[in-house]
């Protein structure tokens, strides 16, 4: 009977007891567990840190050689020299590109500091060192381009843009080619009355019905249906007609083409002065009827 009531009375205890330790586990539990967050927290900044410190230390060194670079060339005369100048452009440049990585990646790094709320001094301390690095190769870089700049270099072409005055000559180089294409394109049409008047190229003008009338160009002319030819590269275009079946609708001085012949055939006109032939005009319609 006494056994049953020390029992009785000790069950409270054991229950209160089993409820504390139901609860300290829990908590040890969290905060195992925040401290496990933390801790790969912790080693996911130091490997953002290191694979930014490389690049960084990377890009340093590269410029580092582009400068050594450019003192070379200049150091050879750049002002008589095209090659030179071009090469130490072409150095600036990487130049430029890679101080902006350099500066992108410590701004991402920065900013993954930021995101945490536990002490982390010594990354930012870190971090600060890899920005004055920066810094202070923005001044050596600086520094470079104003000597540059004495020798009369364009500091348009030495500032950070250089991938835009790239582009802008492209697009300069472009419009040339473009521009020189048309001045050499011409285009000719080739087909009986007919069909060149179906397809809106000629008309007829002038006389009383069927008198007289003149064949012409159509005053908007169907251009769709000409072919597009190359005039530093064409100069015979082939034909098969009747001598007498063939007339030259569009004006094209004479003396400056003539007819290719074989028997009594027209196989080609030939464009013996491609400068006066396209002078006038640079559609070419012949009539075959």
């Amino acid at each position: 009977m006494k056994k049953l009531l020390i029992a009785l009375v000790s069950i409270p205890f054991i229950i209160a007891c089993n409820g504390e330790l139901k609860k300290e586990n829990a908590r040890l539990t969290q905060e195992n567990k925040e401290l496990s967050q933390e801790k790969n927290e912790l080693d996911s900044l130091l490997s953002d840190y290191f694979e930014s410190f490389t690049i960084i230390q990377e890009n340093l060194a590269s410029i580092r050689q582009r400068e050594e670079s450019i003192q070379v060339a200049a150091e050879g005369g750049v002002e008589s020299s095209t090659n030179a100048e071009e090469s130490i452009l072409n150095d600036v440049e990487a130049i430029n590109s890679l101080l902006s990585e350099n500066k992108e990646t410590i701004a991402k790094l920065n900013e993954k500091i930021g995101r945490y709320s536990y002490e982390v001094g010594k990354f930012k301390k870190l971090v600060a060192n890899l920005n004055n690095q920066i810094e202070e190769k923005d001044q050596q870089v600086l520094q470079l381009k104003e000597n540059l700049a004495s020798m009369n270099f364009e500091m348009e072409k030495l500032n950070a843009n250089l991938a835009s005055v790239k582009e802008e000559n492209r697009l300069k180089q472009q419009k040339i080619k473009e521009q020189t294409e048309e001045l050499n394109t011409a285009y000719y049409a080739i087909g009986s009355f007919e069909d060149l008047e179906e397809n809106e190229v000629v008309d007829k003008k002038g006389g009383l019905i069927g008198i007289g009338r003149t064949k012409t160009l159509a005053d908007d002319f169907n251009k769709e249906y000409f072919t597009r030819i190359d005039i530093t590269k064409t100069n015979s275009i082939p034909l098969d007609a009747d001598e007498k079946d063939v007339k030259l609708i569009s004006s094209h001085p004479s003396g400056s083409y003539q007819w290719g012949k074989e028997d009594e055939r027209v196989t080609s006109i030939e464009i013996i002065k491609s400068d006066l032939f396209w002078k006038t005009t640079r559609y070419l319609v012949i009539v075959i009827d």
